[in-house]
């Protein structure tokens, strides 16, 4: 299923795999960059056509446009990494959990 049809899917009316899906999905760059107002929706739709012509990183893509400074950039990148690091160890916690709970059955 394409993750824009999940999106306007109900939560609720998801199987287990879908709702997987959504709950670990990594935060892309320009997802983090809009959400924290640093780019407009317009710049991201730009972007992105502009990254799929060039195939260049997201990333030098903002810089080479002055869209903002190395520094907000990095904070930015800072910001995925940690929200990458929340999914995995919410992840670790819930498997240690089912195994362990696997183990007292």
């Amino acid at each position: 299923m394409d993750p824009q049809d999940q999106s306007e899917q109900k939560f609720e009316d998801m199987n287990d795999e879908q709702k997987w899906d959504i709950l670990t999905r990594p935060e892309k760059l320009g997802e983090i960059l809009l959400k924290h107002g640093k780019i407009t929706l317009k710049q991201l739709e730009d972007l992105i056509k502009e990254q799929e012509k060039s195939g260049m990183p997201f990333g030098e893509l903002v810089l080479a446009k002055g869209i903002m400074s190395r520094e907000d950039l990095m904070k930015a990148l800072d910001w995925q990494h940690r929200s990458d690091q929340v999914i995995i160890e919410s992840l670790t916690e819930m498997v240690s959990k089912q195994a362990k709970e696997g183990e007292e059955q």
